[in-house]
């Protein structure tokens, strides 16, 4: 997803080249009042043994809360869990699948650090020993009544302020041959009415989620960008092949992630001189790829003047080594504030298919520790976990980051490359002032 950085930079380069930038903007405003936790889970089995628990007081609830978002007629996830009868026929293997840790995708532990939507991502124990019950029961049907509503969780900002696109669709050649199936292609984009602004809320507007493996975006000052990256079809930028956004990031998206709002009254600022850079990575899935175009965008929500600026700061690791047949393969690094006080919003961990699981948390200067993330992962399920309530990363603290990958079918070595054959160990960090 990144540039590859010189052999003498920093492991945690990205945090490392931001915060001396961040420094100038320190103290720009009062600490807003940390928000509120919402409701926890009340879902859990009815203590009657000899009714148990039915489908429309207890199970149907569940199902709106915490499936029905990708289980309905033409969602992403397969069968339709409105409906009863597919469930009472699925019903088994979708207890298999919740014991299993498949269902639902995989998702940082809200016991390490809660954050927003956690309680349609995760799916609580009592929800699961409900839906047992239920089915130890006989899955009885009840007494009909209206259905819960089922939660929506939406990938896209309903009412943007702004919508940047690609100036035209970009069919990919994927024809670098140092690079088999893999193209990143930057777009560079006029801010338009983001400049001189700030951003309060951002997403992207996937053109064809089938081509796309991820976006980055970031800025650069507009002097800096050459005359031939600027035309509609954009230029070639893997391995080093345009400009670094260590100093300029200003989202990273994947699949499965949700759109990203700040608090009230924080926001990420937009130079009146620089320009916008989409990088596009494009991968070849196979046949059906071949002559396919992409014209993605990102939409913005903007305000003139905010009270805290947030910034992006990428914190990763590029020494690793995945061995050949290695199931279970961690590596660990770590990063010392030696800046000044502010605060974590929120965090996305980012690896490739091989990752399996992650975990990041702040060794404090008084000895004690706070989680930050930490969870199985999913490529195809990838959450900027916002937290609900923002941690100090004060100056002298550390923070600990490690990654492990499954590479047990594999028959070579992994390292850290932009491909999606190669791997990284990435905690894109918000940080807000």
């Amino acid at each position: 997803m990144t540039r590859r950085p010189p052999a003498s930079a920093p492991r945690a380069f990205g945090l490392a080249a931001a915060l001396p930038l961040l420094s100038a903007a320190a103290g720009c405003g009062a600490e807003p009042e940390p928000q509120k936790a919402e409701q926890a889970d009340t879902s859990a089995a009815p203590d009657d043994p000899a009714t148990g628990p039915t489908w429309y007081d207890d199970v149907q609830p569940l199902m709106a809360k915490h499936c029905t978002r990708c289980h309905h007629e033409g969602g992403l996830g397969p069968g339709d869990f409105t409906d009863p009868e597919t469930v009472d026929l699925l019903a088994s293997a979708m207890l298999l699948a919740m014991d299993e840790g498949r269902m639902p995708p995989a998702a940082s532990d809200p016991d390490c650090r809660d954050y927003a939507s956690s309680e349609v991502l995760t799916l609580p124990d009592d929800a699961k020993q409900t839906f047992r019950a239920w089915i130890d029961a006989g899955q009885r049907r009840g007494e009909p009544r209206a259905p819960d509503p089922a939660v929506e969780v939406s990938g896209e900002l309903p009412s943007p302020d702004l919508v940047l696109q690609m100036a035209q669709p970009y069919t990919p050649t994927f024809s670098d041959a140092e690079n088999p199936g893999n193209e990143y292609r930057c777009f560079v984009l006029d801010p338009g009415e983001a400049a001189g602004r700030n951003i309060t809320a951002m997403a992207p507007v996937v053109g064809d989620d089938s081509l796309v493996h991820h976006i980055v975006l970031f800025s650069m000052p507009r002097d800096a960008a050459r005359p031939e990256w600027s035309g509609p079809e954009g230029f070639d930028c893997i391995d080093g092949g345009g400009p670094s956004f260590a100093d300029g990031m200003i989202a990273a998206w994947a699949p499965g992630m949700l759109p990203i709002e700040f608090p009230a009254g924080a926001g990420m600022p937009i130079s009146e001189d620089d320009v916008i850079v989409l990088q596009m990575h494009y991968f070849y899935g196979g046949p059906d790829a071949e002559g396919r175009s992409d014209q993605s965008a990102y939409a913005f929500e903007l305000a003139d003047q905010v009270e805290d600026l947030v910034y992006m700061a990428p914190l990763g690791a590029h020494d690793f080594v995945i061995p050949a047949g290695d199931p279970e393969h961690r590596h660990s690094d770590s990063f010392t504030n030696d800046y000044f006080d502010f605060e974590v919003l929120g965090v996305f961990p980012h690896m490739h298919t091989l990752g399996t699981e992650y975990a990041a948390r702040i060794e404090h200067g008084d000895g004690s520790t706070s989680c930050l993330v930490e969870g199985a992962y999913d490529f195809d399920n990838q959450v900027t976990y916002m937290f609900r309530e923002p941690l100090t990363f004060a100056q002298g603290d550390r923070v600990e980051y490690e990654c492990t990958w499954d590479n047990s079918s594999g028959t070579s070595d992994v390292r850290y490359g932009e491909r999606t054959d190669e791997e990284m160990c990435y905690f894109f960090t918000l940080v807000r002032l």
